[in-house]
Order: C-alpha cells, then structure tokens, then sequence
C-alpha cells in the first residue's frame, strides 16, 4: 500500500521541511501582530482600539483559504517578489503565504494575549508604577512576563493550529506536506494512501511541539517556583 514511498519520500521529506520553515515565520508573524494588536488594543487611543477589533474581525470572520488567496493575488500584483525556488515552491508564493498565517494567526494570538495580561493582578501593575516605571517599562518588564507564563499552554495550541492551517497554501500552488501528497496520489490514481503519509507526518509534527512546550511549561513553571 505504501510501496510508493520508495520512490516519492524526497518529495514528502521537501514538503515537511518547507512545511516547518512557513510555520516558523508564520508563528514569529503571528507573535509579532499579536503583540502589537493587543498593545494596540490596550491602549487608550480609541482609533487604535477600534482598528484592532476591525482586525480580529475580519481575520477570526472570514475562512483562512480566502485569506490565503486574497493576500496572494494582491501582493503579486504590487510586490515584485522573485521567483526563486525553495524546495519546489517560488518565494513569490512563499512569502505571501507565510504572510497571510501570520496575519490570521496575529487575530488569535492577540486575544490570547489580552487574556493573559489580564489574568495578572492588577496590583502587579501599580506596583512597577509605585515604582517610578513608566506604563511601558511595566508592561514589559512586570505584565508580559507573568502573562506569558499563564498563556503558554494556548500559545501552544495555537502553534499547533498554525502547522494544520498551513495545508491551505496549496490553493496557491505552495509545495508544502498536502501538495505533495495530493500530487503524488494524482499520479498514483489513489490519493488515499499519500494523504494517510501527510497525515502521519502532521501528527508527528503536532506531537512533537506539543510535547516540547510541555517542557519549556515545566521548566518555566520550576524556575518561577525556586
């Protein structure tokens, strides 16, 4: 059943590895625009409060698969990336598409923010300005510590989302783990058996993070105890 391994897995292996570097920019994108969304958000501009909720919006109203095809056809047109290929897929379509997780991820990841920076006491907060700190300077160095610390486990998941979510580039031609497969099961006549392989390679992705964020929990967990 799974004879054809032989002759595909390079194909599996550059869309696993490709798989893994959008998801990484897309997670360093999605921390970024969170942050600054729920800074944004937090702050008492209500123009900036207001550009924030439109944003989460749209993003947490729409389906990904439109965001996905929007951001593309939209920066091909005023952007001129090259085409340069990264394991079977042009940058041109790389980056538009590392993009769009980031800034449907940025939507999720800000509310897990805010919930975070609001689960710490707000005595926290008058503390550092007690302390002759600036609003800023206690935001990042008092709040976002400890609220980081409290959201670690949706972060998490929400990175574990992000390397599902990723499979929606295909509709832009991006070679990842799903466009792999489904090429290879075109030209086997049988796409059962390559989706079953992305379908493990996910998983162990999955599984993977989630077991290495269950460490960096504890480890932050027992520093904060000591």
């Amino acid at each position: 059943m799974f004879d054809f391994l032989g002759k595909y897995y390079p194909l599996f292996l550059d869309g696993t590895a490709l798989t893994i570097i959008i998801s990484i920019i897309g997670v360093a994108l999605g921390i970024l625009f969170g942050l600054l969304m729920v800074l944004m958000r937090l702050s008492r501009v209500t123009v900036l409060q207001w550009i924030v909720r439109l944003y989460i919006g749209i993003v947490r109203g729409t389906p990904s698969m439109i965001q996905v095809m929007l951001i593309y056809y939209t920066l091909s047109k005023v952007l001129p990336i090259p085409q340069i290929q990264v394991l079977g897929s042009g940058l041109d379509r790389i980056i538009p598409g590392a993009l769009a997780l980031g800034i449907n991820s940025g939507a999720y990841t800000a509310e897990i923010f805010r919930s975070g920076i609001i689960s710490v006491a707000t005595g926290q907060n008058e503390a550092g300005l007690s302390l002759g700190l600036s609003r800023q300077q206690t935001m990042f160095s008092i709040i976002l510590p400890q609220a980081v610390r409290n959201i670690l486990p949706a972060l998490g998941n929400e990175f574990i989302t992000l390397i599902k979510e990723s499979s929606v580039l295909f509709y832009i031609g991006v070679q990842e783990v799903t466009a792999q497969a489904l090429g290879v099961g075109g030209t086997l006549y049988d796409f059962v058996p390559p989706l079953l392989v992305a379908g493990v390679i996910y998983l162990i992705l999955t599984q993977v993070l989630s077991q290495c964020m269950q460490v960096f929990e504890k480890r932050l967990s027992s520093k904060y105890v000591r």
